[in-house]
């Protein structure tokens, strides 16, 4: 896996630094990097291109084995009110 600063493995290991139990979905284009992601404890791998389902079901399943029952509280809300 490669990106313009780093390169998957370090990014992993980056935000296992942050988080030790941080879930993640690795995706690449070539298949071969499956390997190096299962290598680096990633359980779910993405081969490009995948559908909308492939994700949704993807994360879904992370979610699940993370005991995340309601994922709503997960996600950030903007702000809509105004201060006094």
């Amino acid at each position: 896996m490669t990106m313009p600063v780093m390169d998957g493995t370090a990014t992993i290991q980056a935000l296992r630094r942050i988080n030790p139990t941080v879930k993640i979905i690795a995706a690449s284009g070539l298949n071969a990097n499956g390997g190096l992601a299962s290598g680096g404890g990633i359980k779910y791998f993405l081969t490009k291109p995948y559908t909308a389902e492939t994700l949704l079901t993807t994360i879904r399943n992370t979610l699940d084995d993370a005991g995340v029952v309601d994922a709503t509280s997960l996600v950030a809300m903007p702000n809509n009110h105004k201060d006094s």
